[in-house]
């Protein structure tokens, strides 16, 4: 059985890598050479003096170093190109773009040593030089790559599964081979070559599935042309991997070896085994088991609402697959309240401004980012299936929009304010408040009248806003067109639309517009978003234009993945926990049975004879409880797992003690 998990945890773990890298495949370099992050630079700095630079210091380090561009294609997706310096060829599957053709690229980008002696600080300090800012080092190894892998999520979670199941695995197979080990003592073997032959037996079952883990990648990169650099990567991932098996074989093999020092060897050869101190070990793994399902369930429980909350829009996303959503690259923002940045707001201010007026794009501003962070992130009051926010303040459940998302959700308001909407002046919002606010009108229209001229507010200047309130029906639910990736809701009950324009709100509320064109903002189609940006000749600010219902089915399919690898993990790690409780329970009835007869006989019950016993387990469950509970699990699904591993303990416990009863009336009856 030890063999068989060897090779399917192999095979499994090469797939495994084989599926990230196919994620990674645009951005695999940055994951093996080093390279510079600039998320800033001088007015002053153009792209030719760059190019100059990178030429000669190329030819100075004997370097082939690159520049990265980031572009949408007509399609809307991202690509990526090289532009090249020095002797030298790009990696497979990345496009080289020529110099003449990069003329007009952004210099806030990444910076690529791809080959020679250049060291990396030397490439910074001559960036620097040219006036870039806000640079970010990148050294990429293995150990890194691998670490950033592992180092969260269902992966952790799956490892840690894996290597406690081979553990137990491997603590119930030296435990069988007790008694044989006994009689190879006598016949003259040595004691570290009888507890290490577990340990050759493993190895050549790692060194079969590593074989065939690295056979099905090298096939699998062929398939699905995946860069030969990440060969490297799986091949030093599987091997890691199976060097912590062979680490926790050898653990164990030594454990017994010296334990084995302190029992009489007769007692060995009668299966009489160190029983203590192995139901120690077996202790240890229940902890473990019990931390590691409680983060399954955890998780599991976690994604599964999330799913459910974020699936109640898939209808509503299905009707709107044309709506696009913009990434802004590096050149498109700038931090700071300098001159530069005001005038990159100012675009993208301008861009909204007609986007708006010519019916192209709309606005839906929601508060459920501010709601999941007041809530704290990891807090399942986030999850809720309910549609139901009660809090009317700014910050609460309120929608900001512009005309046409009323259009588009059919929406239906009064004749009057149908007309004004599309011609809001400056300084004026529409104010909708569903019916059952109406008595507090007054209190609502100053409220939002000091918010919205608060929000769109700057250092340029303050506009003063001023409310027209109306009234919608009650009772009922409105797409958000949630494109957040840390917050699902998709529907709000009841909220306060707020209708505004970049007209209404005045040339001073360039923060606002640019904060919603990154995240609250979708256009009509791809052509509509893509001829915007070229009459405002920002090509080069805009990594991408993504369709918002793909983006929308990739976050659902993500969760559900999750969801499922979690759940997988919970049940492996039960399973491996039953394991444990069957070879913990031969063992106790093993070493205490005389005991355990003579208690029966003098007419104790079940859980008096097994006290002691059943103690120590829950005593190691309560620890898992805390830990969990410490680790950020929801309280109650930890007390479920306790009440889970502590009935499994007595169920399993009970069983055997039936098998015990049969065992010894037959020894009584003479059988």
């Amino acid at each position: 059985m030890k063999k068989l998990f060897i090779l399917l945890s192999n095979l499994l773990a090469s797939l495994f890598f084989v599926w990230v890298f196919t994620i990674w495949s645009d951005t695999y370099v940055s994951h093996y050479y080093p390279n510079i992050a600039v998320h800033d630079s001088s007015p002053e700095t153009t792209f030719q003096q760059v190019t100059e630079r990178l030429e000669k210091l190329a030819k100075e380090t004997d370097s082939f170093i690159a520049i990265q561009h980031q572009d949408p294609t007509s399609e809307g997706t991202t690509a990526f190109s090289y532009t090249t310096f020095g002797e030298g060829k790009l990696p497979d599957g990345l496009q080289e773009r020529t110099l003449e053709d990069s003329q007009n690229s952004s210099v806030e980008t990444n910076y690529f040593i791809f080959d020679g002696h250049l060291d990396i600080h030397l490439l910074r300090d001559e960036l620097s030089h040219l006036g870039l800012t806000n640079m970010h080092l990148t050294i990429p190894s293995k150990r890194s790559t691998l670490l950033s892998i592992f180092s969260f999520g269902f992966q952790l979670i799956g490892l840690l599964i894996f290597c406690l199941t081979f553990g137990s695995l491997t603590l119930i197979n030296q435990i069988s081979q007790l008694r044989s080990s006994g009689i190879r003592l006598i016949s003259g073997e040595r004691r570290g070559s009888i507890f290490l032959r577990p340990v050759v037996e493993d190895l050549k079952g790692i060194a079969v599935g590593f074989g065939l883990a690295v056979m099905l990648t090298i096939v699998l990169q062929k398939l699905l042309s995946l860069p030969k650099e990440s060969l490297l990567t799986i091949g030093a991932g599987l091997l890691s991997y199976n060097l912590i098996l062979l680490l926790i074989s050898l653990f164990f093999a030594q454990l017994f070896a010296v334990g084995i020092k302190k029992v009489h060897l007769m007692q060995i050869i009668k299966g009489q085994v160190p029983v203590r101190g192995i139901i120690s070990l077996i202790l240890i793994g229940q902890l473990l088991a019990v931390i590691i399902v409680t983060l399954g369930i955890g998780s599991s429980l976690k994604y599964s609402q999330a799913w459910l909350q974020h699936r109640l829009g898939k209808e509503a996303w299905s009707q709107e697959r044309q709506l696009i959503i913009l990434s802004i690259s590096r050149e498109g923002t700038s931090p700071g309240f300098d001159e530069q940045t005001q005038r990159k707001l100012t675009v993208w201010y301008n861009l909204m401004d007609q986007a708006v007026s010519e019916q192209k794009a709309i606005l839906s501003r929601h508060q459920l980012i501010d709601r999941l962070m007041q809530n704290g992130i990891s807090s399942s009051k986030n999850l809720t299936t309910s549609t139901e926010w009660q809090d009317y303040s700014p910050n609460g459940n309120v929608l900001i929009v512009t005309p046409q998302y009323l259009e588009r959700q059919n929406i239906p308001v009064d004749t009057a304010i149908e007309q004004k909407l599309n011609h809001l002046a400056v300084g004026e919002f529409i104010l909708l408040l569903p019916e059952h606010l109406r008595s507090e009108e007054e209190h609502y229209k100053s409220v939002f009248e000091d918010d919205l001229t608060s929000r769109m507010s700057s250092q340029n200047g303050r506009q003063q806003m001023t409310a027209t309130v109306a009234y919608l029906e009650s009772s009922q639910d409105r797409f958000v067109y949630n494109t957040t990736p840390i917050s699902y809701q998709q529907f709000l009950k009841d909220p306060i639309i707020i209708v505004v324009t970049p007209q209404s709100t005045g040339p001073q509320s360039v923060m606002f517009w640019f904060d919603a064109v990154q995240n609250y903002v979708l256009f009509n189609q791809l052509s509509d978003a893509q001829e915007l940006i070229q009459r405002q000749g920002i090509e080069n600010w805009v990594s991408e234009m993504q369709s918002g219902y793909q983006n929308y089915i990739t976050l659902l399919n993500n969760i559900q993945r999750e969801r499922w690898v979690m759940l997988a993990g919970a049940v492996l790690g039960i399973a491996t926990s039953i394991l444990l409780f069957n070879t913990m329970n031969s063992l106790y009835f093993e070493e205490f049975r005389r005991a355990i007869f003579i208690k029966r006989i003098a007419g104790l019950r079940f859980l008096e004879i097994h006290r002691n016993y059943l103690l120590a387990q829950l005593g190691v469950f309560l620890l898992g409880f805390v830990a969990s509970v410490f680790l950020q699990v929801e309280i109650v699904i930890a007390f479920l797992v306790l009440l889970l591993f502590t009935g499994l303990s007595l169920l399993q416990l009970h069983v055997q003690m039936q098998k015990e009863n049969k065992m010894s009336m037959l020894v009584l009856k003479g059988g």
